[in-house]
């Protein structure tokens, strides 16, 4: 392999949201700083972007993609069996980014700068670390680069988790005229009645006449069978009928610790796959943005000096990662006591403690307060195996 002339730089493999992140936090960077900006290549298979999923989370530090948060909440409630909790935080409210407006703006950045090239409908079939450089094989043909970030979502994943859930969602986005719920508060777990696992509705009122409502379960099993006819069975329940669907989405996501894989070098992964998202909540944006700047921060170095060694970023304490695997082995022993559990830990921890909690950044005060939140023996049990 020619090291002095390869293809790219870099080739990010993917350009879903950490693809299309990197991307944009490298062009961002390299602007403020005046550095030269590397030749970076993207690879995706998909041919087309369509509005298939939003993004949310606590609205509390900067990114490329702030200016498109579409709706903010400044309150957020927990709900079950009656009960209800709210927590209320103006200066860090809970935020909506729909996949359409990042999409558009990442493509768009992507075609302005020189440095950002993007090819799409194309798979990638292998990769070889060399001593110079890495080659990259695709459908398409053979890219040199002098290194490689794979953002692919992981692979092996189990059928059936002992470590986790998968979460498995249905959701609709609906034109609902004078709906009548609250539209200054975000509704994130409404707990249902199900027979062996943890579900609950979750609610964003967008405005007066728009909803955008999901139905989400906890499930041991990798198990896609939807749950559309429970939703709808629940806003007739709700007394919601004449209503008109926008668009609908669901996904499975792994709520099951990834290894991250921390070899270093010229080949390492970022995103899902390196563990990126958080296994106890599924949230994965505020994570992303954070690995992404650490990410563009080390190429535009290895840039600058030649020296092409990267280092997957920590985008959470070790700590905290230790508190979740303890979180999902509790709740994988008592499902049942889900929705007392979660009610309990937004009623005795404060707004911000939640925001900085679920953004990944507690402090050690944050991390007791949500400690104590919980009854003692199923965590402590869950602790020591």
């Amino acid at each position: 392999m020619a090291t002095n002339d390869p293809d790219a730089d870099v080739v990010i493999i993917g350009a879903g949201l950490t693809g299309l992140s990197l991307a944009c936090w490298l062009a961002q960077l390299a602007d403020h700083n005046g550095q030269a900006m590397p030749r970076v290549h993207l690879l995706e298979p998909r041919t087309t972007y369509h509005n298939d999923r939003t993004w949310c989370f606590w609205d509390r530090e900067d990114h490329p993609f702030r200016e498109l948060i579409t709706h903010r909440w400044p309150q957020w409630q927990v709900s079950a069996g009656g009960r209800r909790v709210v927590q209320s935080n103006p200066q860090t409210p809970y935020a909506l980014l729909p996949a359409d407006a990042l999409y558009g703006y990442a493509l768009e950045r992507i075609d302005a700068c020189p440095g950002l090239s993007l090819q799409q409908g194309v798979t990638v079939e292998g990769i070889e670390e060399q001593d110079g450089g890495v080659q990259v094989h695709t459908s398409a043909g053979t890219l040199n680069a002098r290194a490689m970030v794979d953002t692919r979502p992981p692979e092996n994943l189990p059928e059936t988790s002992t470590t986790g859930f998968w979460q498995v969602f249905t959701g609709i986005e609906i034109h609902c005229p004078d709906h009548g719920y609250e539209t200054t508060t975000a509704r994130l777990m409404d707990f249902q009645a199900c027979d062996d696992h943890p579900c609950f509705v979750y609610l964003l009122p967008k405005d007066a006449h728009h909803l955008l409502v999901e139905w989400t379960a906890f499930q041991s099993h990798r198990d896609n069978q939807g749950y559309r006819a429970q939703l709808e069975h629940w806003l007739a329940s709700e007394g919601i009928k004449d209503y008109r669907v926008i668009r609908s989405e669901s996904s499975m996501l792994p709520m099951i610790p990834i290894s991250d894989e921390r070899r270093s070098g010229r080949v390492i992964k970022a995103g899902v796959g390196a563990g990126w998202m958080r296994a106890a909540t599924g949230y994965h944006f505020a994570s992303c943005q954070r690995g992404s700047m650490l990410l563009a921060q080390q190429i535009l170095a290895a840039s600058a000096s030649n020296q092409w060694h990267l280092t997957p970023p920590n985008v959470r304490s070790r700590w905290l990662e230790w508190m979740d695997r303890v979180f999902l082995r509790a709740l994988q022993r008592h499902p049942d006591q889900a929705p007392q559990w979660f009610l309990s830990l937004f009623s005795r921890t404060t707004a911000p403690q939640m925001g900085r909690f679920m953004n990944d950044q507690p402090n050690l005060r944050d991390a007791l307060a949500i400690a104590s939140a919980l009854p003692p023996g199923p965590f402590l049990k869950a602790a020591l195996v």
